[in-house]
């Protein structure tokens, strides 16, 4: 306050309240963090044979995991032999876990980034090394995505679980020395396949669960996300054409209880 004016008759100084951090903005309106979005490709059978789209949808886990189960280079045997899960085509036959042959109704894609961007969390993978499952079982090292699920069974299963074989999330097996979590250096396409049934996918020995949204996704979303879901999956119109899902998945917590008996 200068010393020429007079007590009580101080008056705020002039200015915007953006420049006062200390300043009270009740009458300002609160800006909110935009959604996280990603882009997603996709491949499918149509009437006129394969369409193609790329549709920005949200960037999280029930979007993510329909795209996110194989990276790049990965062999899937078909009935023609192994084929890159990138030159895989909609209309093809796969060789599934219990030695069928399904066709490929679907095949979706997007882009995993080194560095976190957006709030996204930075890309990781998946790498089972040779012959931690077994003889063969993978050979040679097989790198999945994120999201992937790998087909378990045996006594170990039965004795914790109570069923013969079962999906376990890939990231809840790692254990830093057979099963091991990386992060890629340079960015990488991740995708995943839909079959008309859930089941597995034979990769390097493996069998990796096709995608499946699952039997209680309907309930663990709400109608808008269902609806966005649905528009990433052009050859369906409802949850239920998606096909049978007979066998049960584990938890993260019940898969890590499994690996470490």
């Amino acid at each position: 306050m200068s010393r020429h004016q007079p007590p009580g008759s101080m008056q705020p100084r002039p200015g915007p309240a953006l420049h006062q951090p200390w300043a009270r903005r009740a009458d300002l309106t609160p800006l909110r963090a935009a959604p996280l979005t990603r882009r997603y490709e996709m491949a499918w059978l149509g009437q006129d044979g394969i369409e193609t789209a790329s549709r920005v949808a949200p960037a999280a886990p029930p979007f993510e995991e329909a795209f996110a189960a194989f990276a790049r280079g990965t062999l899937i045997a078909t009935g023609d032999g192994p084929v890159a899960i990138e030159d895989l085509l909609p209309g093809q036959r796969v060789v599934t876990a219990d030695g069928a042959l399904e066709p490929v109704l679907w095949l979706g894609s997007m882009t995993l980034y080194p560095r976190a961007t957006g709030g996204q969390e930075p890309a990781r993978l998946i790498r089972l090394t040779a012959d931690c499952f077994g003889l063969g079982r993978p050979m040679p090292d097989l790198v999945l995505g994120p999201h992937a699920r790998v087909l378990l069974s045996g006594a170990r299963l039965r004795h914790r679980i109570g069923v013969d074989e079962a999906f376990a999330p890939a990231r809840a097996l790692a254990d830093g020395v057979a099963v091991i979590e990386v992060a890629p250096v340079t960015p990488i396409t991740v995708y995943h396949v839909m079959l008309p049934r859930q089941a597995g996918l034979r990769a390097a020995g493996m069998e990796i669960e096709s995608f499946h949204p699952g039997p209680g996704f309907a309930e663990l979303t709400d109608p808008q996300s269902r609806s966005l879901f649905l528009t990433l999956f052009p050859n369906v119109d409802r949850l239920d054409q998606f096909g049978p899902a007979p066998i049960p998945r584990l938890t993260r917590f019940e898969a890590e209880a499994v690996a470490g008996a």
